[in-house]
C-alpha cells in the first residue's frame, strides 16, 4: 500500500519561491555584485571628452557636407 504525503499548496508555493530568491541571489552574487576587473578605471576628463565628441561629431559631419 502506498503512502501519499502531500504538503498543502501554500508551503510548496513558499518553498519554491525561497528556492528562486536563493537562486538568484547566488546568480546576483556571481555576475552583477562586482566589476570583473576593478584596477581599468576610466578617468572622468576622458568619459567627458569622450561624451562632447561624440556629441559634436554629427554636427561636424553634416557642416562638412554642404
Amino acid at each position: 500500500m502506498r503512502i501519499a504525503k502531500h504538503i498543502p499548496l501554500w508551503q510548496e508555493i513558499t518553498i519554491v519561491l525561497l528556492i528562486k530568491v536563493a537562486l538568484l541571489f547566488v546568480i546576483w552574487k556571481s555576475f552583477f555584485s562586482e566589476p570583473v576587473a576593478r584596477h581599468m578605471l576610466v578617468p572622468e576628463p576622458m568619459i567627458a571628452e569622450r561624451f562632447m565628441n561624440a556629441a559634436s561629431a554629427p554636427a561636424s559631419l553634416y557642416k562638412d557636407d554642404l
